[in-house]
């Protein structure tokens, strides 16, 4: 259906990695690459960060703008060799290396240390850091004494440990990012875990799935060896998969976890349909939190979280399972005070019944999938302004016909809902005439027609209909926010059936 806008597409790895050279000429603080920059190169070098097609080294003309004053005007205006980007300073290269491997776009996003994506690799020839390597001597050096390069590892239970070995070496004293999948019990897990453990003061960003929970146990008891003591200093982000049908011990691992000491860990993913008994356990973690990411949270769980978590901002959950708002499991109302941005995956049920016993003042961002259908309008429109919050972008994505034509021109015409400056709905397919998305938008866009849209999306089988710029309209996998990096393009997130932007490594 042709509509007011068309939706753009992906930019490539290439054009990623140029865009985010062009914001900054500098390092990242904790990239460990020497500071001395020519920003003059980098725009043009980039574009030579191509896999070579044959045993060839890639070669990049960069032109320069080199001029003395003492030399006389003839020699001034004799062309100027050009130079090759293997004659570029190592920190350069280093620079290009780092930003080719690492630069996500996260222009969206209101806090990207909170709410940005990990990236870790793969260790695979084909893939950086690795294929650098493979290029030219200079590369391999540059690659080689360049630690921020080899700091982000990810290992599945197939793993040759000599690599992990390598790669922890060249890391040097970078802080760490590890994502560790290991599936079943092999006789090379000791060993991996001992060689991660003597890098424990060094882990910023960690991500354990192991066997089993007693294996689990074993890791949280090192990582807070007694409680209120830790030697994960840096630790930034910890993401645990805890989904164990059997878990004799859960209650001491959560009140071990709870009483981590550093406030640098303000991040947390919890892969587990148990919780801590928050009224009995140390607030010590739950209070430095600021970002949490849960798999399958019941309702009433979500909100013994929020209690606890009186400082979180950021919410991202998988799949949200509402309960019976009348359940002897269900607290009374919650204030979440600080949150600004709620992003939920699915609801099984119908949300407006949860939303009832929440009131998010803060809050900026909101973005779900769900099937209700009739009334669910008004239950979101009462949540706003009960709240009180100032909403800036609201993000809704409905497979279920009930939410039809006569549920979204109650929502668009709502004062409470044309306030919002972008807004991003997705109706199915046989909830509406075809007609419908354009004229409800012609008619009710206003002061957002500059930016308003309406089409159909065929691989969704939907309806997107909307204003503004900003859609946040998102569903990661279960890994967030680590993002596996491959030779093969993956998205980073999927909105309903379509693909996000590809990353790869």
């Amino acid at each position: 259906m042709p509509g007011l806008t068309t939706p753009s597409t992906n930019a490539s790895a290439l054009s990623k990695a140029k865009v985010a050279v062009s914001r900054s000429n500098a390092p990242k603080a904790d990239a460990a690459i020497p500071a001395r920059l020519v920003g003059l190169h980098i725009e043009s070098a980039i574009d030579a960060l191509q896999p070579p097609r044959s045993n060839t080294v890639p070669v990049e003309y960069v032109t320069t703008a080199i001029s003395d004053s003492t030399c006389p005007l003839s020699q001034q205006d004799e062309p100027q060799l050009p130079l090759t980007i293997n004659e570029l300073p190592p920190e350069i290269l280093a620079e290009i290396f780092h930003t080719y491997m690492f630069s996500e776009d996260d222009s969206d996003l209101m806090n990207p240390e909170l709410e940005g994506m990990v990236s870790v690799f793969l260790p695979n020839p084909r893939s950086a850091p690795l294929l650098f390597c493979g290029v030219c001597g200079y590369w391999r050096n540059v690659a080689i004494s360049t630690p921020a390069l080899w700091s982000a590892i990810t290992i599945y239970d197939d793993v040759n440990l000599e690599t992990v070995r390598l790669w922890l070496k060249r890391s040097q004293s970078h802080p760490l990012s590890l994502f560790v999948s290991w599936n079943r019990y092999n006789h090379k897990l000791p060993h991996l875990v001992e060689m991660l453990f003597t890098n424990m003061p060094r882990w910023r960003h960690v991500s354990f799935r192991l066997p089993t929970a007693k294996d689990m146990q074993q890791l949280l008891f090192k990582l807070v060896p007694q409680e209120g003591i830790s030697p994960a200093i840096q630790l930034q982000h910890l993401h645990l998969s805890v989904e164990y049908l059997h878990f004799d011990h859960f209650s001491d691992f959560a009140t071990r976890l709870s009483s981590f000491p550093h406030p640098t860990l303000q991040r947390l993913t919890w892969r587990s349909r148990r919780i801590p008994e928050f009224p009995h356990i140390s607030k010590s973690l739950w209070a430095n939190l600021q970002q949490i990411s849960l798999s399958t949270p019941r309702s009433a769980d979500l909100l013994s979280f929020l209690k606890a978590c009186e400082n979180i901002q950021f919410l991202n959950i998988e799949c949200l399972y509402i309960e019976d708002a009348e359940s002897p499991t269900t607290p009374a109302s919650v204030v979440a005070p600080n949150l600004r941005s709620l992003n939920i995956g699915a609801v099984a049920g119908v949300l407006t019944e949860w939303l009832v016993l929440l009131s998010t003042p803060s809050l900026k961002r909101l973005s779900f999938g769900h099937q209700g259908g009739r009334g669910e309008s008004i239950g979101l429109g009462n949540f706003l302004d009960r709240s009180g919050c100032k909403l800036e972008s609201l993000c809704i994505r409905c497979r279920n016909p009930a939410f039809d034509s006569v549920e979204a021109e109650a929502m668009l015409r709502s004062s409470i809902f044309t306030a919002i400056p972008h807004i991003s709905l997705r109706l199915a397919e046989d909830a509406c005439p075809a007609s419908f998305p354009q004229t409800i938008i012609a008619e009710t866009a206003g002061q957002w027609k500059d930016t308003a849209y309406a089409y159909y999306e065929p691989k969704n089988y939907a309806y997107h209909l909307g204003w503004g710029t900003l859609d946040i309209a998102r569903k990661y996998d279960h890994n967030y926010p680590f993002l596996v990096k491959h030779p093969k393009p993956i998205p980073k997130w999927w909105v309903a059936l379509t693909e996000g932007p590809l990353t790869s490594a």
